[in-house]
């Protein structure tokens, strides 16, 4: 099976602190991967490293058969790949529904992530959309900010501390 991405012996760094060495992974079309570890050893950043967020030093990130390792995040987006941040990223003073609103006017890519397709998959969003996303729990919020993700249409999610 062909990998839909692979992670290829990257190394990074923040400053002089060094971080990644020597990551490798794949992920192929339909599988789900979960990078397991204690806190500090490198999974949130291996994902940034990913989307662009940090470059790495060397080694190289390839989607689809492309090198992207140093694309810029929007780029890397645009290309298929979903982020989902371990801190929640949403409109607080914007409603449920301005929210996910928001990001199907930003989505250029189609599939079969719609508003309503979004309220299929978390029911309870659809209870609370006419609610400010800045009074939702800590667990909704999650739930709005993976269905903003996938409102995107990614061919690839990947999902930092959900």
């Amino acid at each position: 099976m062909t990998a839909l991405l692979a992670v290829e012996n990257i190394y990074a760094a923040y400053g002089l602190s060094r971080v990644l060495f020597g990551v490798s992974l794949e992920v192929a079309a339909g599988e789900c991967v979960c990078l397991l570890g204690r806190n500090g050893v490198g999974k949130t950043t291996t994902i940034r490293s990913v989307m662009g967020l940090v470059r790495p030093t060397s080694g190289r990130v390839v989607w689809q058969g492309r090198d992207i390792a140093g694309w810029s995040p929007h780029r890397v987006a645009r290309a298929g790949i979903g982020f989902v941040p371990e801190d929640r990223r949403i409109f607080p003073e914007l409603t449920v529904w301005e929210n996910l609103d928001i990001a199907s006017r930003a989505a250029r890519r189609a599939g079969r992530w719609n508003i309503e397709a979004v309220y299929e998959l978390f029911p309870a969003l659809y209870e609370l959309r006419n609610r400010q996303g800045g009074f939702l729990s800590g667990g909704e919020q999650q739930m709005l900010t993976i269905a903003r993700t996938l409102m995107g249409n990614p061919e690839l999610l990947l999902l930092d501390e959900p």
